[in-house]
Protein backbone atom coordinates (compact mmCIF):
# COMPACT_ATOMS: atom_id res chain seq x y z
CA UNK A 1 0.00 0.00 0.00
CA UNK A 2 1.49 3.46 -0.84
CA UNK A 3 1.19 4.90 2.62
CA UNK A 4 1.64 8.87 1.09
CA UNK A 5 -1.48 8.04 -1.65
CA UNK A 6 -3.26 6.79 1.20
CA UNK A 7 -2.85 9.84 3.57
CA UNK A 8 -3.69 12.41 1.02
CA UNK A 9 -6.73 11.11 0.07
CA UNK A 10 -7.51 10.60 3.84
CA UNK A 11 -6.52 14.31 3.87
CA UNK A 12 -8.98 15.08 1.22
CA UNK A 13 -12.19 13.25 2.46
CA UNK A 14 -11.85 13.83 6.31
CA UNK A 15 -13.19 17.55 6.61
CA UNK A 16 -16.15 15.97 4.49
CA UNK A 17 -16.56 12.72 6.44
CA UNK A 18 -16.25 14.88 9.70
CA UNK A 19 -19.48 16.63 9.11
CA UNK A 20 -20.96 12.87 9.05
CA UNK A 21 -19.27 12.33 12.24
CA UNK A 22 -16.39 9.92 10.85
CA UNK A 23 -13.61 10.38 12.05
CA UNK A 24 -9.79 10.81 10.00
CA UNK A 25 -8.57 7.26 12.52
CA UNK A 26 -11.90 5.42 11.30
CA UNK A 27 -11.33 5.99 7.75
CA UNK A 28 -7.78 5.26 8.01
CA UNK A 29 -8.54 1.80 10.26
CA UNK A 30 -10.95 0.72 7.67
CA UNK A 31 -8.52 1.49 4.63
CA UNK A 32 -5.61 -0.69 6.04
CA UNK A 33 -7.94 -3.13 6.46
CA UNK A 34 -9.75 -2.78 2.84
CA UNK A 35 -6.10 -2.64 1.48
CA UNK A 36 -4.19 -5.26 3.57
CA UNK A 37 -6.59 -7.89 4.55
CA UNK A 38 -7.35 -8.97 8.26
CA UNK A 39 -5.63 -7.91 10.68
CA UNK A 40 -5.64 -8.18 14.66
CA UNK A 41 -6.08 -5.22 17.03
CA UNK A 42 -2.35 -5.61 18.18
CA UNK A 43 -0.77 -5.22 14.79
CA UNK A 44 -3.61 -2.39 13.64
CA UNK A 45 -1.77 -0.01 16.82
CA UNK A 46 1.88 -0.79 15.94
CA UNK A 47 1.27 -0.48 11.97
CA UNK A 48 -0.77 3.21 12.99
CA UNK A 49 0.83 4.63 15.62
CA UNK A 50 -2.81 4.62 17.51
CA UNK A 51 -2.92 2.77 21.12
CA UNK A 52 -4.33 -0.36 21.85
CA UNK A 53 -7.12 1.31 24.06
CA UNK A 54 -8.25 3.78 21.61
CA UNK A 55 -7.80 1.10 19.02
CA UNK A 56 -10.49 -1.21 20.18
CA UNK A 57 -12.54 1.93 20.97
CA UNK A 58 -12.29 2.56 17.37
CA UNK A 59 -12.54 -0.92 16.07
CA UNK A 60 -16.33 -1.17 18.47
CA UNK A 61 -17.40 1.67 16.43
CA UNK A 62 -16.54 0.31 13.10
CA UNK A 63 -18.68 -2.75 14.03
CA UNK A 64 -21.74 -1.13 14.98
CA UNK A 65 -21.33 0.82 11.84
CA UNK A 66 -21.12 -2.44 10.08
CA UNK A 67 -18.20 -1.62 8.20
CA UNK A 68 -15.81 -4.23 9.55
CA UNK A 69 -16.49 -7.68 11.24
CA UNK A 70 -14.46 -9.76 13.37
CA UNK A 71 -12.52 -13.14 11.75
CA UNK A 72 -11.73 -16.22 14.33
CA UNK A 73 -10.83 -15.69 17.84
CA UNK A 74 -7.80 -16.15 19.89
CA UNK A 75 -6.54 -13.34 18.84
CA UNK A 76 -9.98 -12.14 17.06
CA UNK A 77 -9.05 -10.52 13.98
CA UNK A 78 -10.95 -8.05 11.74
CA UNK A 79 -11.38 -7.52 8.17
CA UNK A 80 -13.16 -5.04 6.55
CA UNK A 81 -16.68 -5.01 4.72
CA UNK A 82 -16.66 -4.47 0.53
CA UNK A 83 -16.42 -1.21 -0.75
CA UNK A 84 -20.12 -1.06 -1.99
CA UNK A 85 -21.42 -2.39 1.31
CA UNK A 86 -19.75 0.46 2.62
CA UNK A 87 -20.74 3.01 0.24
CA UNK A 88 -24.44 1.59 1.06
CA UNK A 89 -23.87 2.22 4.89
CA UNK A 90 -22.69 5.95 3.82
CA UNK A 91 -25.49 6.92 1.78
CA UNK A 92 -28.21 5.54 4.49
CA UNK A 93 -26.29 7.37 6.86
CA UNK A 94 -26.27 10.50 4.88
CA UNK A 95 -29.85 10.28 4.55
CA UNK A 96 -30.24 10.01 8.27
CA UNK A 97 -28.22 12.75 9.40
CA UNK A 98 -30.23 15.37 6.28
CA UNK A 99 -33.85 13.92 8.08
CA UNK A 100 -32.37 14.41 11.63
CA UNK A 101 -31.33 17.89 10.37
CA UNK A 102 -34.24 18.91 8.61
CA UNK A 103 -36.58 17.51 11.76
CA UNK A 104 -34.35 19.11 14.51
CA UNK A 105 -33.59 22.62 12.56
CA UNK A 106 -35.55 23.32 9.78
CA UNK A 107 -38.86 22.08 10.45
CA UNK A 108 -39.16 23.94 13.71
CA UNK A 109 -37.39 27.16 11.90
CA UNK A 110 -39.79 27.05 9.24
CA UNK A 111 -42.71 27.38 11.42
CA UNK A 112 -40.95 31.02 12.49
CA UNK A 113 -41.06 32.45 9.33
CA UNK A 114 -44.08 33.29 6.58
CA UNK A 115 -45.41 30.94 4.27
CA UNK A 116 -44.35 32.84 1.65
CA UNK A 117 -40.87 31.77 2.43
CA UNK A 118 -41.24 28.16 1.82
CA UNK A 119 -38.75 26.17 0.26
CA UNK A 120 -38.55 22.46 -0.59
CA UNK A 121 -36.29 19.78 -1.28
CA UNK A 122 -37.42 16.90 -3.19
CA UNK A 123 -35.51 13.42 -4.13
CA UNK A 124 -34.99 12.71 -7.99
CA UNK A 125 -34.96 9.60 -9.45
CA UNK A 126 -33.04 8.70 -12.57
CA UNK A 127 -35.85 8.53 -14.80
CA UNK A 128 -36.35 12.27 -13.96
CA UNK A 129 -32.84 13.26 -13.81
CA UNK A 130 -31.39 14.71 -17.39
CA UNK A 131 -35.11 16.92 -17.41
CA UNK A 132 -34.52 18.41 -13.61
CA UNK A 133 -30.88 19.05 -14.83
CA UNK A 134 -32.29 21.03 -18.14
CA UNK A 135 -34.63 22.91 -16.37
CA UNK A 136 -32.00 23.95 -13.81
CA UNK A 137 -29.87 25.10 -16.21
CA UNK A 138 -32.46 27.24 -17.32
CA UNK A 139 -33.67 28.76 -14.32
CA UNK A 140 -32.57 32.72 -13.99
CA UNK A 141 -29.59 33.64 -12.74
CA UNK A 142 -26.25 35.43 -12.14
CA UNK A 143 -24.30 32.40 -11.38
CA UNK A 144 -24.10 28.24 -12.28
CA UNK A 145 -21.29 26.59 -10.65
CA UNK A 146 -21.61 23.39 -12.31
CA UNK A 147 -19.80 20.02 -11.85
CA UNK A 148 -19.59 16.88 -13.73
CA UNK A 149 -18.45 13.49 -13.08
CA UNK A 150 -20.61 11.23 -15.30
CA UNK A 151 -20.29 11.31 -18.68
CA UNK A 152 -24.38 11.09 -19.36
CA UNK A 153 -24.63 14.66 -17.27
CA UNK A 154 -22.40 16.37 -20.23
CA UNK A 155 -24.03 15.89 -23.79
CA UNK A 156 -24.42 18.04 -26.30
CA UNK A 157 -27.58 19.77 -25.17
CA UNK A 158 -26.63 20.16 -21.72
CA UNK A 159 -23.05 21.38 -23.26
CA UNK A 160 -24.96 23.90 -25.18
CA UNK A 161 -27.02 25.31 -22.65
CA UNK A 162 -24.14 25.88 -20.39
CA UNK A 163 -22.13 27.88 -23.45
CA UNK A 164 -24.69 29.69 -23.93
CA UNK A 165 -25.46 30.59 -20.55
CA UNK A 166 -21.53 32.27 -20.47
CA UNK A 167 -22.67 34.97 -22.37
CA UNK A 168 -24.75 36.63 -19.34
CA UNK A 169 -24.07 35.29 -16.14
CA UNK A 170 -20.72 33.63 -14.62
CA UNK A 171 -20.78 29.75 -15.58
CA UNK A 172 -17.87 27.90 -14.07
CA UNK A 173 -17.81 24.22 -14.71
CA UNK A 174 -15.24 21.59 -12.98
CA UNK A 175 -15.34 18.12 -15.07
CA UNK A 176 -13.62 14.84 -13.68
CA UNK A 177 -10.70 13.31 -15.24
CA UNK A 178 -11.60 11.71 -18.07
CA UNK A 179 -14.63 13.46 -19.27
CA UNK A 180 -15.20 14.12 -22.78
CA UNK A 181 -15.47 17.69 -23.62
CA UNK A 182 -16.27 19.87 -27.04
CA UNK A 183 -12.64 21.14 -28.20
CA UNK A 184 -13.79 24.58 -28.35
CA UNK A 185 -15.01 26.23 -24.89
CA UNK A 186 -15.82 29.97 -24.20
CA UNK A 187 -16.57 29.14 -20.85
CA UNK A 188 -14.59 28.72 -17.10
CA UNK A 189 -13.46 25.31 -16.81
CA UNK A 190 -11.16 23.58 -14.73
CA UNK A 191 -10.70 19.22 -14.01
CA UNK A 192 -10.41 17.03 -10.98
CA UNK A 193 -8.84 13.81 -10.74
CA UNK A 194 -11.97 12.30 -8.66
CA UNK A 195 -15.06 13.81 -7.33
CA UNK A 196 -17.84 12.51 -4.84
CA UNK A 197 -21.06 13.52 -7.44
CA UNK A 198 -21.63 15.78 -9.56
CA UNK A 199 -24.25 19.03 -8.91
CA UNK A 200 -25.08 22.23 -10.26
CA UNK A 201 -25.91 25.53 -8.06
CA UNK A 202 -27.77 28.12 -8.96
CA UNK A 203 -28.59 31.97 -7.39
CA UNK A 204 -31.62 29.99 -5.97
CA UNK A 205 -31.21 26.25 -5.79
CA UNK A 206 -29.22 23.27 -5.66
CA UNK A 207 -29.47 19.86 -6.98
CA UNK A 208 -26.86 17.15 -5.71
CA UNK A 209 -26.17 13.86 -8.20
CA UNK A 210 -25.03 10.78 -7.16
CA UNK A 211 -24.57 7.15 -8.90
CA UNK A 212 -25.00 3.98 -7.37
CA UNK A 213 -25.61 0.66 -9.06
CA UNK A 214 -24.95 2.71 -12.44
CA UNK A 215 -28.04 4.81 -11.61
CA UNK A 216 -27.81 8.22 -11.55
CA UNK A 217 -30.18 9.96 -8.54
CA UNK A 218 -30.79 13.43 -7.20
CA UNK A 219 -32.08 15.88 -4.16
CA UNK A 220 -32.88 19.45 -5.76
CA UNK A 221 -33.55 21.83 -3.08
CA UNK A 222 -34.36 26.29 -3.11
CA UNK A 223 -33.48 26.16 0.30
CA UNK A 224 -31.15 29.03 1.05
CA UNK A 225 -28.61 27.45 3.89
CA UNK A 226 -28.31 24.33 1.58
CA UNK A 227 -27.46 26.85 -1.79
CA UNK A 228 -24.96 28.62 0.19
CA UNK A 229 -23.41 25.21 2.05
CA UNK A 230 -23.04 24.08 -1.92
CA UNK A 231 -21.64 27.70 -2.89
CA UNK A 232 -19.09 26.85 0.04
CA UNK A 233 -18.17 23.53 -1.28
CA UNK A 234 -17.88 24.16 -5.08
CA UNK A 235 -15.91 27.44 -4.31
CA UNK A 236 -13.67 24.32 -2.36
CA UNK A 237 -13.24 21.79 -5.14
CA UNK A 238 -12.49 25.11 -7.46
CA UNK A 239 -9.10 26.17 -5.47
CA UNK A 240 -8.37 22.33 -5.81
CA UNK A 241 -9.11 21.93 -9.48
CA UNK A 242 -6.53 22.73 -12.33
CA UNK A 243 -7.26 24.86 -15.67
CA UNK A 244 -7.95 22.42 -18.60
CA UNK A 245 -4.73 21.87 -20.15
CA UNK A 246 -2.77 21.16 -17.22
CA UNK A 247 -1.92 18.57 -14.82
CA UNK A 248 -4.40 17.85 -11.70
Amino acid sequence: MDQDLLDDLLSRVSKFASILGISRSELKIYSTLLLEGQSSARDLSDKLNISYTKIYSILNRLEERGWIKKVGKRPVRYEAVSLRDLWSNIKKLLELRVSQFEREFIEPLSTMIDSSSAYTVVVVPPANLKRTLVDVLNEPSKQYLIAISSQELMDDEVYQIINGKSFTSEVRVIVQKGIRIPEKVSIQLRVLDNMFGSGIVTSSSVLLVIKSHNNLSGIISNHRYLVDIAQVYFNHLWDQASPIGTNP
